[in-house]
């Protein structure tokens, strides 16, 4: 049933979609201002940072914010780097705190003066599985599916 509802959702966003509605670009720096991974394997954990900045770029309430860090300190853990694990995640929650704030990098970003820690409506989901699905964010499969999979999990659960 809530498939037929995104795809209702998906279907009247793009009939009634204006220019002023796009979201803004999806963009990755990949561990902004951190290193990807080891000295010997300098990629480890950089598909970790990517799909946290996907999650950050979508945006929703501050439940779903919580789950993103932890997410990222999950799957930087699972590469076997407990201690940068750690690290990383209690930089982007005190990051998160600063009155500083790095362009692009607020929760939500994708969206044009829409409010900050905010559930997503059916709507704005069906809109960022259409963004994901149709544009060229240069995102691997795996991203795709766990960022899918995790919206389609938060309409469930609204």
């Amino acid at each position: 049933m809530k498939m037929i509802i995104l795809f209702l959702s998906l279907f009247s966003y793009l009939a009634m979609a204006t220019d002023d509605q796009k979201l803004n670009p999806f963009e990755t720096d990949f561990c902004t201002g951190y290193v990807e991974g080891t000295h010997d394997e300098p990629d480890l954990w950089k598909h970790c940072c990517v799909e946290h900045d996907l999650f950050f770029w979508a945006g929703g309430s501050s439940k779903d914010r919580d789950e993103t860090d932890l997410r990222l300190k999950k799957c930087v853990e699972s590469t076997g780097s407990k201690a940068t694990s750690i690290l990383m995640y209690y930089a982007i929650r005190i990051g998160g705190k600063s009155p500083i704030k790095i362009k692009n990098k607020q929760w939500g970003n994708a969206w044009k003066g829409r409010a900050p820690y905010q559930k997503l409506s059916e709507v704005e989901t069906a809109h960022l599985l259409h963004e994901v699905d149709t544009n060229d964010f240069k995102l691997s499969f795996e991203i795709k599916e766990k960022f899918k999979k995790q919206l389609h999990h938060r309409l469930e659960f609204q």
